[in-house]
């Protein structure tokens, strides 16, 4: 005898499926991407027009951005059970400050520069605090945190070399990679920190991978990897990936908002 499907027998199996997907640690890392591609390009994409105090409204929204940059950072870091112990709240807590510190430098050379105007001084002072000070500082943050989720981040982990996702989560994870690795490469172009992210990138994704390594010579000592070890470890090593090939094709590494 066949049982007749009803609407709440059909629809049950996708809404627990949407709530398992929305609830999940591939989920926060969707999300992480979405707000993080929303911080760094869209004051970049909006027109140079009238802010505050000579300010152009780009340079306002981006030192607004900031607080959701670290807001993404400690909600994705609360999903991986991250702060869970004093020292890795206190490791986190460094990073974040690190983190605001080079972005209020970043932001410190925008406004000398609407203030003082272009002049030769200005010009010289604020590239030596946005390249070499304050995109330095950020971009360290942005390693240091990613090496705390490789190694300290928690997820629903299976004793294997790969977590246990399913062909949805999966997807989601693999654009999430690849959009926040290539992000990472363009950012350390822009930011001149190639010769910092391209040694960290390869750094990272060998440390975070050789699990996968001892888990093929000794199956017996397979280890956990997390979702986000996989993320985080992934988009480095694609931004290092990334930077090699733009540095062989542009012969070197000139900033992409000058091409």
């Amino acid at each position: 005898m066949t049982v007749p499907h009803t609407a709440e027998a059909i629809e049950a199996p996708t809404i627990a499926w949407r709530s398992n997907l929305l609830q999940g640690p591939v989920a926060g890392v969707g999300l992480f991407v979405i707000g993080y591609v929303l911080v760094d390009l869209l004051p970049v994409m909006l027109p140079d027009s009238p802010g505050l105090f000579g300010l152009r409204l780009n340079d306002v929204l981006d030192a607004l951005f900031v607080f959701v940059l670290v807001g993404l950072y400690v909600r994705l870091g609360m999903d991986a059970e991250l702060w869970r112990t004093p020292v890795l709240r206190a490791a986190n807590a460094v990073a974040l400050i690190l983190l605001i510190q080079g972005h209020a430098v970043h932001f410190a050379a925008n406004a000398i520069v609407a203030a003082r105007g272009p002049t030769v001084r200005a010009r010289d002072l604020t590239f030596f605090l946005d390249e070499h000070w304050g995109h330095t500082e950020l971009h360290l943050a942005f390693i240091l945190l990613a090496a705390l989720f490789i190694a300290y981040g928690r997820s629903s982990e299976v004793e294997g070399p790969a977590p246990d996702l399913s062909r949805a989560e999966r997807v989601v994870l693999y654009l999430a990679t690849v959009t926040y690795g290539l992000i990472l490469a363009a950012d350390a172009i822009e930011g001149q920190t190639v010769l910092l992210m391209l040694p960290s990138g390869i750094a990272l994704f060998l440390w975070a991978f050789l699990p996968r390594l001892r888990f093929a010579w000794k199956p017996s000592r397979a280890a956990k990897i997390s979702v986000y070890r996989y993320f985080f470890a992934a988009s480095f090593g694609l931004a290092a990936v990334a930077l090699v090939i733009y540095g062989v094709v542009m012969r070197g590494f000139p900033e992409i908002s000058t091409l």
